[in-house]
């Protein structure tokens, strides 16, 4: 049984990571919608577009406190924080001008 189950786990493996990083993936389309249903229902995108302009914004702490005033889960801060931090033009993102 030992046996099998050793090459059946890494046989499955590669699938598992594969998943993770397709789900971890930030696309500018769906980066703008979170930004747009989540954070503009408090203020508009030119604060977000201010502050992207601060070298030393400190987004993680930034989405944390917003989340908590915006009731937003988890998951949302998340997704929000990402596209914040990762995607390669963050104020494509936000700034709906740019």
């Amino acid at each position: 049984m030992k046996k099998l189950l050793i090459p059946a786990l890494l046989a499955l493996l590669p699938l598992c990571v594969a998943s993770w990083s397709a789900s971890q993936e930030v696309t500018v389309e769906a980066c703008q919608q979170d930004v747009q249903n989540n954070c503009t229902k408090c203020h508009s995108t030119e604060k977000i577009c201010n502050e992207l302009d601060e070298a030393d914004a400190n987004w993680p702490k930034i989405v944390k406190n917003m989340g908590k005033k915006g009731n937003l889960s988890q998951e949302v801060q998340d997704n929000v924080l990402n596209c914040l931090t990762k995607s390669t033009d963050p104020k494509k993102v936000a700034c709906p001008k740019i």
